[in-house]
């Protein structure tokens, strides 16, 4: 993926020096872009929209997207991040009832067969859902039907497939506001209705679960949009997720909605939008999303795209995945949208090792450095940690691990308090090493400060914090340590329900 750090990090020489005068040992020479451990958004998949993945039976991804006059294009990939093999996964025949305007397929796998829900037009021009099945998660894929998978006599797109736990099928879709007029306002809502085990046709009466009603999704005045649903479960709750706005506009973002049943009833989050663009002028339009998890299963990522071109907006659009976390009193919380390298989803070798260690300052215990969460936009400044600073007075932040780990980069990612980033921090391990001064970026966007080394082992660390001038405090939103249990660390080259 982009480079997206400052020409600082391209240069850094990565060195550790052992403290109290004693032989400097020099370790390889390396860039962040040149270490296969990290991504940075976007992805080089352009011109596409909606992208769903797939993570299949036989363990590869598969990416589905907007992306073509006639069907669908697919990617593989085994990793989230190196997308290969594109192919055409479907493209309709003369006899289809789609005719135009192929949108949001998505792939549903289910006792060896694969289904894609898709949007297109009919040969009235109203949009409709279609249903199409293979023996091959990347196709080809045929009609399952003749007509779309249901008719109410109203244009429907973006449909998406759950699957609960107990086996009972769910589908959701958008009516769309092509056809919707309420008080001479054209409105996009989200239904629900029961699926057949068959997985070719409704069951009951569909059930509105959402209407654009919040601030952040009604300033168009007309159309309004929600769209794009995705359903995901967590601890017994059903967080219907979706998109809010025009797809084309830079305010397009996500937002979710909560229920103790499938099917409503919905409560939204008050704190919505959870993914958008914000005070971010490199960022547009980040939205129509989906889910899957880490190649370990450990993480969950959010699937989304932004405009290729901030300032034009539009129907170019890119791939981009950031993590998701639910937080101890139940919200989702998206660790995104992002530019900065981050570490690449998590393969069983390579860990996050920071979650496990006890953070202290003063002897004082800081959980909100290791809760999984770095905060993005100023509205979740909660979840920064803000200490005491002067030239004098560095904070001095200690980590300690249960076992000895061996460790290879650090990130610390800045708060969204006004007025609080540091200016650069140093490293001791085991009080026996010295990395290098660490230096924040002036861009915000870059949200982490990024020291990476050859691998070592450790028990401890110090990271010292210094001010900017004429800065009293700082602020911290997490910090995550790239290591290992094993004694050598051996790089790739490359409790929830979702379909995955």
């Amino acid at each position: 993926m982009k480079y997206k750090l400052l020409s600082f990090l391209m240069g850094i020489l990565l060195l550790i020096t052992i403290l109290g005068g004693c032989k400097m040992k020099e370790l390889a020479i390396n860039t962040i872009a040149e270490l296969d451990y990290f991504y940075s958004n976007p992805s080089d998949i352009d011109n596409i929209g909606d992208p769903y993945v797939l993570k299949a039976s036989d363990g590869f991804y598969y990416m589905f997207c907007t992306s073509a006059d006639t069907g669908y294009f697919c990617w593989k990939s085994a990793d989230l991040i190196h997308w290969t093999d594109k192919k055409m996964a479907y493209k309709r025949t003369k006899n289809s009832w789609a005719m135009t305007c192929f949108w949001a397929p998505e792939v549903v796998e289910s006792d060896g067969v694969y289904y894609m829900y898709y949007t297109a037009k009919n040969k009235e021009g109203s949009l409709r859902i279609g249903v199409a099945i293979s023996s091959s998660p990347d196709g080809p894929y045929e009609e399952a039907l003749d007509k779309p998978l249901f008719d109410y006599g109203y244009a429907a797109i973006d449909a998406h497939v759950f699957i609960d736990e107990d086996g009972k099928k769910y589908l959701y879709y958008s009516r769309d506001c092509s056809e919707n007029f309420q008080n001479k306002v054209q409105v996009s809502e989200i239904y629900g209705v029961s699926l057949n085990e068959n997985m070719l046709s409704v069951d009951g009466e569909p059930v509105l679960l959402t209407t654009p009603s919040q601030v952040w999704e009604t300033g168009s005045i007309s159309p309004v949009w929600n769209e794009g649903p995705e359903m995901i479960k967590h601890n017994g709750i059903y967080y219907l997720t979706y998109s809010g706005n025009c797809f084309s506009s830079r305010a397009y973002s996500v937002g979710y909605a909560t229920s103790d049943a499938p099917l409503g009833t919905f409560t939204k989050y008050s704190a919505n939008p959870i993914l958008t663009a914000g005070s971010y002028p490199e960022i547009s339009g980040s939205g129509h999303h989906s889910f899957t998890t880490s190649p370990d299963g450990k993480e969950i990522f959010m699937v989304y795209h932004t405009h290729k071109d901030p300032s034009v907006g539009g129907g170019n659009r890119q791939v981009n995945i950031d993590r998701i976390v639910f937080t101890e009193t139940g919200e989702l919380h998206v660790n995104g949208p992002t530019m900065s390298y981050q570490p690449v989803p998590s393969d069983g070798i390579l860990t996050n090792v920071a979650v496990s260690a006890d953070i202290t300052y003063q002897k004082e215990p800081v959980s909100l450095l290791n809760d999984s969460i770095f905060t993005i936009h100023k509205k979740d400044k909660a979840y920064d940690w803000i200490a005491d600073v002067d030239d004098k007075h560095p904070v001095k932040v200690r980590i300690t691990f249960p076992k000895e780990k061996t460790i290879s980069s650090i990130l610390v990612y800045r708060g969204v308090t006004d007025d609080t980033d540091f200016s650069y921090y140093k490293v001791e391990i085991d009080g026996k090493y010295l990395l290098p001064d660490c230096y924040l970026s002036e861009e915000a966007i870059q949200r982490a400060a990024i020291t990476a080394f050859e691998p070592i082992s450790a028990k401890e660390l110090t990271l010292t914090f210094f001010p900017k001038e004429n800065t009293n405090k700082i602020s911290l939103s997490e910090i995550i340590i790239l290591g290992s249990d094993l004694d050598d660390i051996s790089y790739k080259s490359s409790e929830y329900k979702i379909n995955t």
